[in-house]
């Protein structure tokens, strides 16, 4: 897969020589949600959540996705492909991805790259047979929350905690 958006946005799937970008963008990811929430690791932890993030999506069969603008990496998606265990969801509702991290370069926000990588990861998703797609966005990260919505996105189910 390698496509523009037709804004200038190439997206493609991730290569080996993008790690140095991703572990960059995770890192801002790491930073930005280790401010607003206490329990998350900051940037010193990027290299070695995106190994284990994307040992994960290789053993599960999953995808990242890149966005470049001007021939450098302005964000990424990953996502996997899964299904409700059990009989409580419907057998043709069951299989639906589920993404797992998204960032963009926070130079390159504003330019439609998130919507972007949502919209492709969509349709994969879509041709891949999943009746949906999923996401898990922090209660407090309320940007994030915003544009998901306006993306479509709903509320699904609320995972709820309370700290010990």
């Amino acid at each position: 897969m390698s496509a523009s958006d037709g804004g200038g946005v190439v997206l493609r799937r991730v290569c080996p020589q993008d790690r140095p970008a991703l572990i960059h963008l995770m890192g801002a990811l790491n930073d930005f949600e280790a401010a607003i929430e206490d329990n998350r690791a900051d940037a010193s932890a990027a290299e070695g959540h995106l190994d284990w993030v994307q040992d994960e999506i290789e053993r599960l069969g999953g995808v990242t996705l890149v966005a470049e603008l001007q021939g450098a990496v302005a964000g990424f998606l990953c996502y996997t492909l899964e299904e409700d265990p059990g009989t409580f969801v419907r057998p043709e509702r069951r299989r639906h991805a589920l993404i797992w991290d998204i960032s963009v370069a926070e130079a390159a926000r504003g330019q439609g790259i998130g919507q972007a990588l949502l919209k492709a990861a969509e349709a994969e998703a879509r041709a891949a047979g999943a009746g949906e797609i999923r996401l898990y966005v922090l209660e407090v990260n309320t940007r994030a929350r915003r544009i998901y919505g306006e993306a479509g996105y709903r509320n699904y189910e609320r995972l709820m905690s309370k700290r010990l």
